[in-house]
């Protein structure tokens, strides 16, 4: 096993987190599913939670009460 210096490790860490907001911050980016998952799984990594006090999840789960609900083909006649 290959031991780093933990400044070293503190460094990568800060670089990932400065590279995960700047291609939040980038229009395109930020609606990348490829690039989203990466998001989410380093959330999940490092056991970071959204919570209904997260800033914007509330409005989040407002325009999603506002979305249509669609028949199913199965109910169609």
């Amino acid at each position: 096993m290959v031991k780093f210096d933990p400044a070293l490790l503190d460094q990568m860490a800060e670089l990932e987190i400065k590279a995960l907001l700047e291609g939040l911050s980038d229009e395109e980016l930020r609606r990348n599913p490829s690039f989203l998952e990466k998001v989410r799984k380093f959330m999940k990594d490092n056991r970071l939670e959204t919570t209904p006090e997260t800033p914007g999840v509330q409005q989040i789960q407002k325009e999603t009460e506002k979305l249509p609900v669609f028949p199913s083909e199965a109910t169609v006649n």
